[in-house]
C-alpha cells in the first residue's frame, strides 16, 4: 500500500496566516544582511538552490525567551544573528565565515555558544584531525572567546572533541567541559598523553582549571547541579572493559562492569533526582531500544521503564545538566514522550498543528514556555516556528526561501517484502507533476549512509533535486538500518554486498512489478555506506542499473578495515565495530575482498561517477582513487570528481552544490 503525506486541507487553509505574519526579525535581517524572508514571486528552483546550505539554521532561544540566535548563510555571507523580541532589533551580528559553527545554543541570557569543527593539522602530530571547539559570544560587547584552545597552557594539543559540555554552573557563568589536560609524561621510555579530566571553564575572562582528575580509560563525566563530578564512565579498549564509577561517601566506587570489544549499553543522562543514570539498551521483551536506569548507590539496572514495541528510542532530550526530560522515538516522523505531563501535552498539541509533517523540537526555554520547532514534509522545505505560552504560533524563518511549498515534491512511504520475507519500509520522493500518474517513471535508488541510520519524512536536498528533474527517488530502509529494532539492525551484520544489497535489488523489482518505474531507466546513488552500496550494485547486479554514483564511498572493504586499524589501533572499539559490520562474528580478509567492488571492476556494465572529499576523515579519498583506477584499467566508463576542503558529510555549500550538479548531470546523460 502506498501512503502519501500531503498537507491536510485544514493546515493548508491556516498556513498563509502563519507565513505572512511579519515578525520583526525578518525586517531587521533584510536591513542588516539583505536576506529575503518575505514571499517574493518565486522562480523555479535551480540545482544551486537545492545544493545550497539552509539559509537559516541552528535556531536557538534564550532561557528567558526574549532572544533568538541562529546562523544565516547565503552565498559568501555567513553570520550569527541575535535578535531581541523585547527591543524589536538585532542586538548582535557576528561574521562566522571562518568559524562555520555547526551548533548554536544559550546557557544564559547574555552569551551565545558556538560549537565549530575544523579539519586541520595539529603541530607535532602527523595527519589531519577534525578538531571541534567552542566559542562564547558576549551579546553586549560583541567579544568572542575560544573556550579551550589545544596547546594553550596545559590543554593537551593532540586531541579532538574540545567542544563537549557536560554541565554549567548555577549562575550560568561557567561550563564544565572534559578534555585531556596536562603535559605528556614519560612512562617506560614512552610519552603517554594526559588523562581525560573535567575542567571548569569561564565564559568570560579567566583560564580553565581542572576540577576532577580522570584515569587513562575515562571517556565521560556526569555532574550534579553545582558542577561536581558524580559519575565517571570508563572504557579500556586494551582490556575490553566498560565500567561506571560513582562518587559515594567513601569515594569513587565501581558500580557497573561489562566486558567486550563493543559497549553494549549507552549511558546518556541523569534522572531528575540525580540518583540514577539513564541507560539505553536493547529490550529483551520487544527487541527495541528502551529506557532503563542504573542506581548510583547499588548499581542495580531496572527493567525497561519506557519500551515501545513499534519504535526505538532515537535520542533523549536533556537539559544543560544532562538531566533527561523526555524521549524522541524513531519512525518516518519523530514522536516524543516527555515525563512532565504538561510538556508532553504541549508537544502533542504543537505536532497537531502540522499534521502529517515532521515536527522536530529544535530548542526550548528551561521552563518550556517557549519552544522552537522545525517543520518539514511534503509541502515545506523547512520552516521554523515559535510557540510561546499564551501566544499564537509565529513563523520565524524559512530554511530555503528559494524553494517555496508549491515547489516541494511529495514524500510518501511504501513497504515491500524482500525475497526472504523481511519487510523493508521505504521512503519515496515523487515528481510533483507525476503524482496522479505513477507509471513508467525513471528512478533513482538512493540507499542511506551509516549503515546504522535511517531516513525520515523531511526535506532531503538530493532527493528533492532529483525529483524536480522527473525522477522517482526510492530510499529503502534495508536490513542493517537502525530505528526498526535490533533484529532488523543486526540482520545486516556481515551482509554487505549480500542480503543488504538484495534488499535494494528487490526494491527495483517491486516497483517494476507495480508498473511504477521503467526498469530500463534506473540509476543508483549513495553516500558513505550508500556509496559502497551504489558500487556494489554496479558490480554485483549490473543488469539493474544504467548508472552508478558513489559519494565518499568505500570500494575495497579489506583496505578500509586496514585503514581504520592504522588510524585507531588494533584494540580500538571503532575497528571492532567495522569488523562486526563487515564480517559479523568473524572478519575474513578473503571474504572482504570477495565483496569489494574495486576487485570486481570487470563486472561493471554501467558508467560510474565517483565523488570524494579530499578532507574526508571517515572514508579516505584513496578508496575512490583506487576504484577509479580499477575501472579505468577494466576499460569502463568512469569519472572522478575530487572536492577541495570539504568533509565526509559535504558540510559546505559550494562543494555540496558542485557534487549535486555533477550527480544530476551524470544521471541525465545516462537515463
Amino acid at each position: 500500500m502506498l501512503i502519501f503525506y500531503p498537507v491536510s486541507k485544514a493546515f493548508h487553509t491556516d498556513r498563509p496566516v502563519i507565513r505572512t505574519y511579519e515578525l520583526p526579525i525578518m525586517r531587521i535581517l533584510i536591513f542588516l544582511l539583505a536576506a529575503s524572508f518575505l514571499s517574493p514571486t518565486y522562480a523555479e528552483p535551480t540545482i544551486e538552490d537545492y545544493g545550497a546550505l539552509p539559509e537559516i539554521q541552528n535556531m536557538a532561544i534564550s532561557p528567558n525567551g526574549e532572544l533568538v540566535a541562529y546562523r544565516n548563510v547565503s552565498g559568501d555571507r555567513d553570520f550569527i544573528v541575535v535578535f531581541s523580541f523585547k527591543e524589536d532589533a538585532a542586538v548582535a551580528a557576528l561574521d562566522v565565515s571562518l568559524i562555520k559553527p555547526r551548533d548554536v545554543f544559550f546557557v544564559n541570557n547574555e552569551q551565545v555558544l558556538l560549537r565549530a569543527a575544523e579539519y586541520r593539522r595539529v603541530r607535532g602530530f602527523r595527519g589531519r584531525f577534525d578538531v571541534s571547539t567552542l566559542f562564547s559570544l558576549d551579546i553586549d560587547s560583541g567579544k568572542v572567546k575560544q573556550l579551550l584552545v589545544p596547546g594553550d597552557g596545559v590543554v593537551y594539543p593532540g586531541q579532538t572533541g574540545l567542544g563537549r559540555v557536560v554541565g554549567d554552573s548555577p549562575n550560568g557563568k561557567h561550563l564544565f567541559m572534559p578534555a585531556f589536560y596536562g603535559v605528556p609524561t614519560l612512562v617506560m621510555g614512552e610519552y603517554a598523553k594526559p588523562v581525560y579530566s573535567l575542567l571548569r571553564v569561564p565564559l568570560g575572562p579567566g583560564k580553565a582549571r581542572r576540577v576532577e582528575l580522570g584515569r587513562s580509560s575515562t571517556i565521560d563525566y556526569f555532574v550534579d547541579d553545582s558542577g561536581e563530578a558524580i559519575v565517571m564512565e570508563e572504557f579500556d579498549e586494551t582490556q575490553n572493559l566498560h565500567s561506571i564509577r560513582a562518587l559515594q561517601q567513601d569515594g569513587w566506587q565501581e558500580i557497573y562492569r561489562s566486558e567486550g570489544r563493543l559497549r553494549d549499553r549507552g549511558f546518556v543522562g541523569l534522572t531528575p533526582d540525580r540518583k540514577h543514570l539513564v541507560v539505553l539498551d536493547t529490550s529483551a521483551y520487544t527487541g527495541r531500544t528502551a529506557y532503563s536506569t542504573l542506581s548510583l548507590s547499588s548499581g542495580d539496572i531496572s527493567d525497561p521503564l519506557y519500551d515501545r514495541d513499534d519504535a526505538d528510542i532515537a535520542r533523549v532530550v536533556v537539559d544543560t545538566q544532562r538531566v533527561v526530560q523526555g524521549l524522541q522515538y524513531s519512525g518516518v516522523m519523530p514522536t516524543y514522550k516527555f515525563f512532565d505531563e504538561a510538556v508532553d501535552r504541549k508537544v502533542r498539541e504543537i505536532q497537531a498543528v502540522f499534521p502529517e509533517h515532521s515536527v522536530r523540537i529544535v530548542d526550548h526555554s528551561p521552563d518550556w514556555k517557549h519552544i522552537i520547532v522545525l517543520m518539514e514534509g511534503s509541502q515545506s522545505s523547512g520552516e521554523y516556528y515559535l510557540f510561546s505560552e499564551g501566544s499564537e504560533p509565529e513563523f520565524i524563518g524559512a530554511q530555503r526561501p528559494n524553494i517555496p511549498p508549491e515547489e516541494v515534491n511529495p514524500v510518501g512511504t511504501v513497504t515491500f517484502s524482500a525475497r526472504d520475507g523481511l519487510r523493508i519500509p521505504t521512503i519515496i520522493t515523487v515528481p510533483r507533476e507525476r503524482v496522479t500518474d505513477l507509471t513508467n517513471l525513471p528512478a533513482v535508488i538512493m540507499p542511506h549512509g551509516g549503515p546504522v541510520s535511517y531516513d525520515e519524512i523531511g526535506f532531503d536536498y538530493r532527493a528533492q533535486a532529483l525529483a524536480s528533474k522527473g525522477y522517482l527517488v526510492i530510499m529503502p530502509q534495508f536490513r542493517g538500518s537502525s530505528g526498526l529494532g535490533s533484529r532488523h539492525r543486526t540482520a545486516g551484520y556481515g551482509e554487505w554486498g549480500r542480503k543488504m544489497q538484495d534488499d535494494l535489488s528487490d526494491a527495483v523489482r517491486f516497483f517494476d512489478e507495480q508498473g511504477i518505474i521503467d526498469p530500463d531507466r534506473v540509476c543508483i546513488v549513495g553516500g558513505s555506506y550508500g556509496g559502497y552500496a551504489a558500487l556494489a550494485g554496479g558490480a554485483f547486479s549490473p543488469e539493474l542499473y544504467k548508472c552508478v554514483v558513489s559519494i565518499n564511498g568505500i570500494g575495497n572493504l579489506e583496505r578500509f578495515r586496514d585503514w581504520v586499524r592504522e588510524q585507531t589501533g588494533r584494540s580500538s572499539e571503532e575497528l571492532a565495530y567495522w569488523e562486526m559490520q563487515i564480517g559479523r562474528d568473524h572478519y575474513s580478509p578473503e571474504d572482504a575482498r570477495a565483496r569489494s567492488p574495486e576487485l570486481a571492476a570487470d563486472d561493471f556494465a554501467a558508467p560510474v561517477l565517483l565523488i570524494h572529499s579530499k578532507s574526508d576523515e571517515i572514508v579516505p579519498i584513496s578508496q575512490s582513487r583506487r576504484m577509479y583506477r580499477a575501472l579505468e584499467r577494466a576499460g569502463k566508463k568512469v569519472e572522478l570528481l575530487e572536492l577541495d576542503g570539504d568533509d565526509h558529510y559535504l558540510s559546505f555549500g559550494d562543494t555540496r552544490t558542485q557534487a549535486l550538479k555533477a550527480t544530476v548531470r551524470f544521471i541525465e546523460e545516462n537515463l
